[in-house]
């Protein structure tokens, strides 16, 4: 039993090793909840240079603010581009999803950038490495997830939210692979 649990060990550590910041978040556990509330009394000073989303980094993330304003930007256009037959334009204009739902400009956005992981009150999980919340047209979106490597590797999972994809996934098929995070094992 012992050598069962050293073999794990290893084994995180191996794993973690592929995706900096991803060991110290599993045997740290998610970071406390993070609710709509905490997220609305943010300073959204920040925007991104092309589409001009508003967003706020807590204190204790990791990347610096240039580096996550131009993924936020960059990530947005790979997802429209992937996403829609119209492409990255669609950001700049009120949108329509097939449903009759208006969706504002990407202007219109907050994006609340956390260090990693995070409880959480979604449809079908505690834990969350991003949240989108229609009715304020916000997201918090965590620099690192568990299971991903990349920084802010949720994010497209949010937009695909934002733009149409269901709270409970139901239809996340049609969102494929436009969604998908880097996978790290």
């Amino acid at each position: 039993m012992k050598a069962l649990g050293y073999l794990v060990f290893c084994v995180l550590i191996v794993s973690g090793l592929g995706c900096d910041g991803e060991l110290e978040s599993i045997i740290e556990g998610p970071d406390s909840k993070i609710t709509l509330e905490d997220a609305l009394t943010q300073n959204y000073n920040l925007q991104t240079p092309f589409y001009g989303i508003k967003v706020a980094i807590r204190e204790d993330v990791g990347l610096d603010a240039d580096t996550i304003v131009n993924l936020l930007d960059e990530d947005a256009v790979d997802f429209l581009d992937c996403q829609f037959e119209r492409g990255a334009a669609i950001g700049f204009e009120e949108f329509r999803l097939d449903d009759g739902t208006l969706v504002p400009p990407l202007s219109e956005l907050r994006v609340f950038v956390v260090p990693r992981n995070f409880e959480c009150d979604a449809v079908d999980r505690d834990v969350c490495s991003g949240i989108f919340y229609p009715s304020s047209d916000l997201i918090i979106i965590a620099e690192r997830g568990i299971g991903s490597c990349g920084d802010l590797s949720f994010w497209k999972h949010e937009l695909g939210h934002r733009y149409g994809m269901a709270l409970d996934h139901s239809n996340q098929e049609e969102f494929e692979p436009c969604i998908d995070p880097p996978d790290c094992f």
